[in-house]
């Protein structure tokens, strides 16, 4: 079948009051000692994929998004999906709406890999476009591989 569904959960946009409030826990979060996250990098194909290999008892508050993107979880996480708070575990592919902010709590080793469209070749290109807010990306850069290949 071909009709349009929306999958459970789905990772919306963040309201003006549910931004506010993801604010000032970053503010309080980047008071707490900080976890390198190792992030691997593929630009391939017109396409950006990101993965963060997050430790166990980790949280993570992601910086705004700005385009759609899927979302690809590996693992034991409680998700902040923009409405509400679900656990998931094992392997999960989501979609990610635009103008989102996601928070994070993992309760195990767990990998997310964002993917979305992309006419980077470099990784710094491809953060500006997804992203108002370079600055707040994690620079603990694990593997880098730009292949070159367009679609």
């Amino acid at each position: 079948m071909n009709e349009i569904t929306t999958p459970e959960p789905t990772l919306s946009a963040a309201g003006p009051r549910t931004l506010a409030m993801l604010r000032e826990l970053d503010t309080a979060m980047l008071t707490l000692p900080q976890t390198c996250i190792s992030i691997d990098h593929l630009i391939h194909g017109g396409m950006y994929a990101r993965t963060a290999h997050v430790p166990a008892e980790t949280i993570v508050s992601g910086a705004l998004l700005r385009r759609a993107t899927v979302l690809v979880l590996q693992g034991d996480v409680s998700v902040f999906t923009g409405v509400d708070c679900v656990r998931l575990t094992g392997y999960h592919v989501l979609p990610g709406s635009a103008g989102r902010k996601q928070l994070f709590r993992t309760h195990a080793d767990t990998h997310m890999t964002m993917v979305l469209l992309s006419t980077a070749q470099s990784v710094a290109e491809a953060e500006a476009e997804f992203t108002d807010e370079p600055e707040l990306l994690m620079e603990c850069v694990g593997r880098v591989t730009i292949t070159g290949e367009t679609p």
